[in-house]
C-alpha cells in the first residue's frame, strides 16, 4: 500500500532505525512534506505479476547476474575517500564468513529489494541497507523491538502504516516493510536537500537529531556536511559502515571477497487469494516445504492467512501456477482448519467472530447462515484456534502453568525464569495475543531424563517454525527424526529434539 501525502506529517513524528534505534519525541518532527513516490507492482488475481519494463542493461552488465545493475547505479557512496571508511573496509576483508552467511540470504530477498529501488529511482547503494541493519533476514529481532528486513521499530511502523497485530506483523512482510522503507527514505532525501549521507544518518539516527546538529554547526560557524556534524557514536558509524560495504561489493577482488552472482530476478510471484487459508494448505498445493514457504511470507504469525487481509502470497515462480491451478480445484471447506463451538447463552455471532479473531461475514459463510439468530446448544464452526501440543509421551515430565486471574506474561516469565519471548516460543502465542485464567501454559521444554524435549506438530507449523523456537536447526531436526527434507511435516506427527541447555 502506498502511504498518502496527508500521513507526511504522521511519518515526521518516528523514526526507522537499525538494531539499536530508540523512538524520538516529537521534537524530532521534520517540517517539511513527503513527495509522491512511484507505484510499485499492483497484485494481480489469480495471475503472475507482470515484469516492470525496463531499459536494457548495459552490454558490459551480465544480464544473469544482478551484481552489475546494483554496481551501475550506485552513486554517493563511490565520491567518498577510502580513507574515510578504512576501519570498516578492513572489518570486511577480515570476515569473509559475514559475507558468506548475509549474501546466501539475500540470494532470497535482494533481487526484488533491488527491482523496487530501481522503480523509485533510488541509489542502489540502498539495496544494501539491509545487510547493515538485519544481515538480510526477515525474522531478525533486536532488543529495542526492531525487526524486519528494514528493523522497523513498531511506533515507526505504526506511522508507516504497517499493519501490526496477532495475524500479521507488516514489519517482516517482504513486499510492506520494503515500500514503507523506501517511502520513508524518500522522504528523509526531500527533507534533507538530496544529500544522501544525511539522509541515512536521519534514517538511523532521527531526523531531527540531524537537523538539530546541522543548526548547533550552523550557529557556530562550523560546516554542516555529514562528516562535519556532532552526531552520536552509533550514527557516526552507521555511515561509514554502508559506504565501506558498497566499496567492498562493488569490488570484491580488491578485499578477498568471494562475491557469487545474484539471481537478476526476484524468485517468486505474488499472488492473491480471496479468502483465508491454511498456510500448510498453501506450501502442499506449491509442492513446496513449509519452511520454504514462511521464507518467502515472513509477515503472516498465523497457521493461516488473516481473515481481513492481506490475502497476498509470495511463491516461487516455478510452482506459481501450479499453486493457482490446484487452488482453483479446491473446495473452500479445507482452506481452512476448523473445530466446533456450542453456542452459550448471550453469544451472538458478532461475539463469536470478535472472540476468535475473524470477522462476521467470514463465519456467516464458514457455517452456511441464513440468519444471524443462534440457539443455545448449536454447534457452529469456528477457526481452530493456534496453539501447539505436547505428546503425552512427556506429560509426565511437563513443566506447565495453570494462568491465575491477574496474571500477565512479564509476571509468569519472572516467576519461572524465562524472557516473554521465550514463553511466546514455548507456547506459539503471538505478539499482543491474550491469556485468560486456567489457560495452561509451557513454562519449560516437555523433556525426559535424557533431555529430549518430545513434541507434537500443530496445525500450521513447519520445520523452521520449530527450529526457531527450540534454538536447533532445520538440518538436526530432519537428522533427528529420519526426515525426508523436503517431505511436509504433518499435525499430530511426533518430533524428538535435542536443544541446547
Amino acid at each position: 500500500m502506498r502511504i498518502p501525502l496527508l500521513l507526511a506529517a504522521v511519518l515526521l513524528l518516528y523514526v526507522t532505525g537499525c538494531a539499536q534505534q530508540t523512538r524520538l519525541s516529537g521534537a524530532d518532527d521534520p517540517k517539511t512534506g513527503a513527495s509522491p513516490q512511484k507505484q510499485t507492482n499492483p497484485v494481480i488475481f489469480g495471475a503472475r505479476i507482470p515484469q516492470t519494463d525496463t531499459a536494457p542493461l548495459p552490454s558490459e552488465i551480465d544480464a544473469d547476474d544482478l551484481w552489475g545493475a546494483v554496481i551501475d547505479g550506485m552513486s554517493f557512496s563511490q565520491q567518498v575517500p577510502e580513507k574515510r571508511v578504512q576501519r570498516y573496509l578492513d572489518w570486511y576483508q577480515d570476515n569473509d564468513v559475514y559475507f558468506e552467511n548475509t549474501l546466501a540470504r539475500a540470494d532470497i530477498y535482494m533481487p526484488y529489494v533491488v527491482e523496487q529501488i530501481k522503480e523509485n529511482d533510488l541509489p542502489m547503494e540502498l539495496a544494501l541497507l539491509p545487510f547493515i541493519e538485519s544481515g538480510y533476514n526477515p525474522f531478525a529481532q533486536s532488543h529495542s523491538d526492531a525487526v524486519g528486513l528494514w528493523q522497523i521499530i513498531p511506533g515507526t511502523g505504526e506511522g508507516l502504516g504497517l499493519r501490526q497485530d496477532g495475524w500479521y506483523e507488516g514489519r517482516r512482510d517482504i513486499v510492506d516493510s520494503t515500500e514503507a522503507a523506501i517511502n520513508y527514505l524518500s522522504h528523509l532525501n526531500e527533507r534533507f536537500d538530496g544529500d544522501w549521507l544525511l539522509t541515512l544518518a536521519a534514517y538511523n539516527a532521527g531526523p531531527g537529531a540531524v537537523a538539530r546538529a546541522i543548526e548547533q554547526n550552523r550557529e557556530a560557524g562550523k560546516p554542516t556536511d555529514f562528516w562535519s556534524l556532532p552526531l552520536n557514536k552509533q550514527a557516526r558509524n552507521y555511515v561509514p559502515k554502508l559506504i565501506a560495504l558498497s566499496k567492498v561489493l562493488s569490488s570484491p577482488e580488491d578485499y578477498d571477497i568471494d562475491r557469487e552472482p545474484l539471481p537478476s530476478k526476484p524468485g517468486f510471484d505474488i499472488v492473491k487469494v480471496d479468502r483465508p487459508i491454511d498456510l500448510t494448505r498453501v506450501a502442499e498445493l506449491s509442492d513446496i516445504s513449509a519452511e520454504q514457504l514462511y521464507q518467502l511470507n515472513p509477515g503472516f504469525t498465523r497457521w493461516t492467512t488473516p481473515p481481513d487481509g492481506p490475502g497476498r502470497l509470495l511463491i516461487p515462480t516455478e510452482q506459481a501456477n501450479e499453486f493457482l491451478d490446484k487452488l482453483a480445484e479446491t473446495p473452500l471447506a479445507p482452506w481452512r482448519p476448523t473445530e466446533n463451538y456450542v453456542v452459550k447463552q448471550g453469544d451472538t455471532l458478532s461475539t463469536i467472530a470478535a472472540r476468535h479473531q475473524m470477522n462476521l461475514q467470514e463465519l456467516v459463510e464458514l457455517n452456511g447462515l441464513e440468519t444471524s439468530l443462534l440457539q443455545i446448544g448449536q454447534t457452529i464452526r469456528i477457526p481452530r484456534p493456534y496453539t501447539r501440543a505436547v505428546s503425552t509421551d512427556a506429560a509426565d515430565n511437563a513443566a506447565t502453568y495453570t494462568v491465575q486471574q491477574g496474571d500477565s506474561l512479564w509476571q509468569i516469565a519472572q516467576r519461572h525464569g524465562i524472557s516473554v519471548d521465550q514463553l511466546r516460543q514455548l507456547n506459539g502465542l503471538a505478539k499482543g495475543a491474550l491469556i485468560r485464567p486456567r489457560q495452561q501454559l509451557i513454562v519449560a521444554g516437555q523433556t525426559d531424563q535424557k533431555g529430549r524435549i518430545f513434541y507434537t506438530v500443530a496445525p500450521g507449523d513447519s520445520l523452521y517454525d520449530i527450529a526457531q523456537r527450540f534454538k536447533v536447526s532445520v538440518t538436526d531436526i530432519v537428522a533427528w527424526n529420519e526426515l525426508k527434507q523436503q517431505r511436509l511435516i504433518q499435525p499430530g506427527q511426533n518430533l524428538i529434539l535435542f536443544p541446547i541447555r
